[in-house]
């Protein structure tokens, strides 16, 4: 008896630690532990399975990349910025070619373009001060009345007109270097000058219009007003050249003593510089159709010999 009590008292104290260490959630057997070998390869694969996932995102990276959707979209971004420079490089050209115009028309000695006009006598006024220089202060007053005019509605974009005005001081003064004492001779030879002039200076306007980029100052100033009252921008620039010639006339009965720099070469440029703008406008129109249709024309026939490749097929050996 003593035995199997003794027995029994040591069975039931076993049932009680093995019935703790399962609510502890301590394991009885060591085997039934996991090993740290087992977790250390659990733990080496998820990080196996990180690295293969970084991987995989970097390659795909580099496939989105180097992907025909990527290229095209990098081509179609250069082909835009090699097209606004060569904008920009029209329109500065324009601007250096209208700067040869005014002056050759100043050369013919017989008044320059209204919008021209009030530096030109100026500079007659004030030797000192150059033509260029009178021009680039003249435009930036243009800028100025272009703010007043429009206030908020004044564009900042617009402001790129006075660094275009210093360079057009400056073509000026060069071209005006470069002729040195040429001028004619004749009234006749006076007359062929200011035609010239007049032809040079709208070739030179017809640049900077293409271009499309920033608009001259005296017609940023007419659309400015048209703006503002609704009139019609032939009727504005009428009015905006008469009143350049009479401010260019006040400035010389004040600054020179007589009627100087305003002629009637003042008034057919004026009148004609505009319809030599128009031809050459026109020219471009067909210029620029012809080459339409002859892209169209090639890019038709391209697309003829690929539907023909497809259809003849590749070359077989019978």
């Amino acid at each position: 008896m003593t035995e199997r009590k003794i027995n029994r008292g040591s069975e039931i104290r076993a049932k009680g630690k093995s019935m703790g260490r399962e609510r502890s959630g301590v394991s009885a057997d060591p085997s039934d532990r996991p090993s740290p070998q087992a977790g250390g390869l659990k733990a080496a694969s998820s990080a196996e399975g990180v690295q293969d996932t970084q991987d995989g995102l970097s390659l795909s990276t580099k496939s989105a990349e180097g992907s025909p959707a990527a290229l095209a979209e990098r081509s179609l971004t250069l082909r835009a910025a090699l097209f606004l420079t060569g904008r920009i490089a029209l329109m500065l050209a324009g601007i250096a070619v209208m700067g040869l115009g005014i002056d050759i028309v100043v050369k013919a000695d017989l008044g320059n373009s209204p919008i021209s006009a009030t530096p030109n006598v100026l500079s007659l006024g004030f030797t000192a001060v150059s033509f260029g220089t009178f021009m680039l202060g003249w435009r930036c007053f243009l800028v100025l009345v272009q703010i007043a005019l429009l206030r908020r509605e004044f564009r900042l974009v617009d402001l790129w007109q006075i660094p275009i005005s210093v360079f057009f001081g400056v073509c000026i003064d060069a071209f005006m270097a470069l002729l040195g004492p040429a001028a004619p001779t004749s009234y006749v030879a006076s007359w062929l000058w200011l035609a010239g002039g007049m032809a040079v200076l709208a070739l030179g306007i017809v640049m900077t219009v293409v271009s499309g980029t920033v608009m001259n100052c005296g017609e940023a100033v007419v659309q400015a007003v048209v703006r503002k009252t609704g009139a019609r921008f032939g009727t504005v620039k009428v009015g905006f050249d008469l009143a350049c010639a009479a401010l260019a006339c006040l400035c010389a009965f004040l600054f020179v003593g007589h009627l100087a720099g305003v002629r009637e070469g003042t008034f057919v440029c004026a009148a004609f510089t505009g319809v030599i703008v128009n031809v050459y406008m026109g020219l471009y129109g067909k210029l620029r159709d012809a080459a339409r249709s002859r892209r169209a024309a090639d890019s038709g026939t391209a697309s003829e010999c690929c539907t023909s490749a497809e259809t003849v097929g590749p070359f077989t050996s019978e």
